[in-house]
């Protein structure tokens, strides 16, 4: 009689299709099983960056040098604790640890598939269950996070919504405790579930009237033994990482929040949540058409639900739960942070299908027609999986499109080769101590096993601290780093290092990885040529020891109150350490830029640098009142200084739109002080102009009135050039 008055009820004729499914349910888990093996064969070369930091966690865990990333420096960078010490005990035995994630990956896959189709089925859903488990198997995203926690988190907790379906809390709150510990986003499915026990009880007694406190601690009752199991399965894990670390959340909590404020994402600049689904559907519809079969497909699942999907409306709850979740944290965006949403995505499509299919052979009276079209359209859907699914093949070998095209962000990402022999190179070829600075720090740390300086924050809370204040600069500064690992563009993002007279003295390029289909090739690697600087840091608003007071005020609004220098005899080449501490006096609306020069005799300008202050890191808009600021610099003194020469610093501030310098309170603008000793440098000059090189110069004087004559002499290589140009400019 329900199935007179309900379209999405199942009529006679639905009930025997219904019956003629195969009554053991193994086919269908086999072939799961063996798309499962044949989709994880074809994708084992692939490899997520980030997924090599945890690998990293696990390898140093397996040989001894505990559960960090760089040994000696307890810092927690992996957000899947879990996995990595499961992933340790196959490191223990030998295994190889990505081809280990991967097939870890994929078994994970096969068994949320299975937990799927078994969801259906316990609820005589069985084509439906069948139809969301394929779907769900084949996504191309949940493959393209092979090798991440990802598909092991999801099936643990596709296990716990079993599980709670079968009123089985105490295996519930065990599951749900394991996939908790594989990732924090557990957390939000525990909520889903906790929410649901509560109105399953509390709903019904407020209805009844017994909603007494008796009846509801009654009501409680059953679930806090579940609970304190969840608990107990959590507290040995959460307690070590705690002794470990101090607490048992991952530093790179901090690095993604100061990333999202600086708009570093794993889609384009400044992407949200939400727009990073968008640019996914975009990039779908950009492969095959067929994925606008999914949209009625959902819209008739989401109708039917009510009546013919309640076993999945846990499914669709995590899912919103984890959407809302996120879009309102705004957390920085990446592809794998959207898989918790597949499960619902795949229950609703396919109850869509098999409810339209259903309804059209009830009202059609003719049952062939009905679940023709429904096979029909469930073939397209599985066809459209199945495309993507092959495109992510191809990538792995053929060529990509360019990071502006949406396609690349559902595409392997051709760089884990070049980043795979950069790293291998590094372990070769440097001391086991030397420290490496690089931006992507997975594959390239994985593979080096070297002391590493992520420039995006994941290892270390201070670079993340720099990071939220926006200075990507910071920590190249900080740590000046052995050796770099830099990608052609955007070394730093949002600073070009390469173009700094800096960076050019103190690191020369030693190693060059290239590929083609590699966006961001070559992959650089530098070998610092110069002793590292030790920075004098300001603890309060007091300078520190060694700093030289100056008390200079600038247009009443800003005080230089020091400076510190870690140098007064210097040569040709050398780099120059400056740090210059600030006070505003007052609010200040001009973001002014700062001039660092070093002049020499006759105030000629040997190095310069013009900056805001923290390479723009540090806004003086921003500044408050009462608060030392202390501003790091770095110069260059070119090879072909002139020496012996005697030098001094002068400082002070410019608007960057006029340029009009900011007046001292003596009226100058600008500040001198200090003196440095400009020796001639132990090694010869050596300037390269192909067929000579210059090695040396002299002149017979330093400063020149009109009518003057100079002369210089030039030391070449051999017979030296043929022919010589010698032109005298100015300073600009």
């Amino acid at each position: 009689p329900q199935a007179a008055h309900d379209p999405c009820g199942e009529p006679e004729t639905g009930d025997r299709v219904s019956r003629r499914f195969p009554a053991n349910s193994l086919p269908v888990v086999g072939l799961l099983a063996i798309l499962a093996l044949l989709l994880g064969l074809a994708l084992q070369p692939l490899a997520v960056d980030d997924a090599f930091i945890t690998y990293r966690y696990a390898h140093n865990l397996a040989h001894g040098q505990g559960f960090t990333y760089n040994p000696g420096r307890p810092v927690l960078s992996t957000t899947a604790p879990l996995y990595a010490l499961l992933l340790a005990a196959g490191a223990a035995l030998g295994l190889d640890l990505p081809a280990l994630a991967n097939a870890l990956s994929a078994l994970a896959l096969w068994l949320g598939a299975a937990l799927i189709f078994g969801l259906g089925r316990r609820e005589g859903d069985s084509w439906v269950g069948a139809l969301a488990a394929l779907l769900y198997l084949l996504h191309p995203l949940l493959w393209l996070s092979l090798g991440l926690e990802t598909a092991i988190f999801v099936a643990l907790a596709l296990g716990a919504i079993a599980a709670y379906h079968r009123q089985r809390l105490y295996l519930t709150a065990l599951l749900l405790a394991l996939a908790t510990l594989t990732r924090g986003d557990g957390l939000i499915l525990a909520a889903v579930l906790a929410a649901d026990y509560g109105l399953r009880w509390l709903v019904p007694a407020l209805r009844g009237g017994r909603a007494s406190p008796r009846d509801l601690t009654a009501g409680l009752r059953p679930a806090l033994g579940p609970l304190g199991t969840y608990i107990a399965v959590m507290l040995p894990l959460l307690a070590w990482l705690t002794w470990q670390f101090g607490s048992p959340l991952p530093a790179t909590l901090g690095a993604k929040v100061a990333q999202s404020e600086l708009g570093i994402t794993g889609f384009y600049a400044h992407t949200t949540y939400l727009q990073g689904l968008v640019i996914l559907v975009r990039a779908r519809l950009a492969q095959t058409p067929l994925y606008l079969l999914f949209g009625p497909a959902i819209a008739a699942g989401l109708f039917a639900l009510p009546r013919r999907g309640r076993w999945m409306l846990l499914l669709v709850a995590w899912g919103a739960a984890h959407l809302v979740g996120y879009a309102v944290l705004g957390v920085t965006p990446y592809y794998w942070y959207y898989a918790p949403l597949l499960p619902a995505l795949a229950c609703t499509s396919a109850l869509g299908v098999v409810a339209s299919a259903r309804w059209l052979a009830h009202r059609t009276g003719r049952p062939p027609a009905g679940w023709g079209l429904g096979g029909l359209w469930a073939a397209a859907l599985i066809a459209a999986l199945l495309w993507s699914d092959g495109a992510l093949i191809k990538a792995l070998e053929g060529p990509l499109p360019p990071p502006e095209d949406p396609v690349s962000k559902v595409l392997p990402e051709a760089k884990a080769a070049p980043y795979k022999q950069a790293g291998r190179w590094l372990h070769d070829h440097t001391p086991a101590d030397a420290q490496v600075g690089v931006t992507e720090v997975g594959i390239m740390g994985y593979y080096a096993q070297r002391p590493m300086i992520d420039f995006l924050g994941l290892l270390e809370p201070d670079v993340a601290r720099a990071l939220a204040r926006g200075d990507l600069y910071w920590a190249l500064l900080r740590y000046q780093p052995d050796y770099l690992a830099l990608t052609a563009i955007s070394p730093l993002y949002a600073y070009d290092l390469r173009a700094d007279a800096w960076f050019q003295a103190a690191y020369a390029p030693v190693e060059m990885v290239a590929d083609p289909r590699f966006w961001g090739s070559p992959v650089t690697i530098y070998e610092r040529q110069v002793p590292r600087t030790v920075w004098l840091e300001a603890e309060g608003d007091e300078l520190p020891a060694g700093a030289l007071p100056l008390n200079v005020d600038f247009g009443a609004q800003i005080r230089l109150l020091g400076a510190a220098t870690a140098a007064d005899v210097v040569q040709p080449g050398d780099v120059l350490d400056l740090t210059l501490y600030w006070q505003p006096l007052a609010p200040i609306e001009e973001d002014y830029v700062v001039f660092v020069h070093l002049l020499g005799e006759h105030e000629r300008v040997i190095a310069q640098r013009d900056a805001p202050p923290g390479l723009g890191s540090q806004p003086t808009s921003g500044w408050t009142v009462g608060q030392m600021v202390t501003d790091p610099y770095l110069l260059a003194l070119p090879p072909a200084a002139y020496a012996p020469d005697r030098a001094v610093w002068e400082v002070g501030l410019y608007e960057a739109s006029s340029g009009r310098r900011l007046p001292t309170d003596d009226g100058r603008d600008a500040v001198r002080f200090g003196s440095l000793s400009v020796r001639p440098g132990g090694e010869p000059l050596h300037l390269d102009f192909g067929a000579a090189a210059l090695t040396g110069y002299q002149l017979d004087r330093l400063a020149l009135s009109p009518g003057e004559s100079l002369e210089v002499s030039l030391r070449w290589t051999g017979a030296g050039p043929a022919q010589v140009k010698v032109q005298l400019t100015d300073e600009q």
